[in-house]
C-alpha cells in the first residue's frame, strides 16, 4: 500500500505539481530553493518541498525529479477544474510576493482605473471622473495632484481594456501586468 503524504498535490489543491523546464527566463522567474530556505522530503514520485511564503507555507511536488540547488525555471501543472482557484492563488503567492492586502489594493486600483476609463469613454470630463472614482475634493488639487491621478487612472484603465482580462488576472514578477 502506497502512503500519500498529506501535503501532496494528490490530496491538497494548494500544493502545486511542477517539473524543471528548459529555456531561458530572467532571474526573477527562476525558483531558488536555497534562497527560499526550502525544506525537502523525498517521495516515491519525486520530491516534495515546502517553504515559507508571505506568512504561509507554500508547497511544490516535483514529479520524477529532485530540485537542484541552483535557480531553475519551473513548469507547473495547472488543471482547470475545481482546484483552479487554489492553484492560481498558490502560484501567485510563490511568484508575485503579494499578500492579501497588497492583492486587494492592486485589484482596487484596477477597478478604479476601469471605472475612470469607462466614464471618460462615455464623455465625462476629468473633473467628473475624479468626483466619481475619488469622491469629492478640490479640483484640480494642490499641484494638480487630483488631475494627474485621474489622468493616470484613465490611462491605466484604457491599457487594461486594451490588453483584455489577462492583464487584470496577471501580474508578473518584473512588474509588467
Amino acid at each position: 500500500m502506497q502512503v500519500v503524504p498529506v501535503w501532496s498535490a494528490v490530496l491538497d489543491p494548494c500544493v502545486l505539481r511542477a517539473r524543471i523546464a528548459t529555456g531561458q527566463a530572467n532571474a526573477s522567474c527562476r525558483f531558488d530553493a536555497p534562497a527560499r530556505r526550502a525544506r525537502r522530503i523525498s517521495g516515491t514520485e519525486g520530491e516534495h518541498i515546502a517553504f515559507d511564503c508571505l506568512g504561509e507555507v507554500a508547497r511544490i511536488d516535483f514529479v520524477g525529479e529532485r530540485l537542484p540547488d541552483e535557480p531553475v525555471l519551473l513548469s507547473f501543472e495547472i488543471i482547470a477544474d475545481e482546484r483552479l482557484g487554489s492553484q492560481l492563488a498558490a502560484l501567485q503567492r510563490i511568484y508575485f510576493h503579494t499578500g492579501a492586502g497588497e492583492q486587494a489594493n492592486r485589484l482596487r486600483r484596477q477597478h478604479l482605473s476601469l471605472l475612470a476609463a469607462d466614464a471618460r469613454a462615455a464623455g465625462a470630463s476629468l473633473r467628473d471622473v475624479a468626483e466619481l472614482v475619488l469622491g469629492p475634493g478640490n479640483w484640480p488639487g494642490d499641484g494638480d495632484h487630483r488631475k494627474s491621478l485621474v489622468r493616470r487612472l484613465v490611462a491605466a484603465g484604457a491599457l487594461l481594456c486594451e490588453k483584455g482580462p489577462a492583464a487584470i488576472l496577471q501580474s508578473w514578477p518584473d512588474g509588467n501586468g
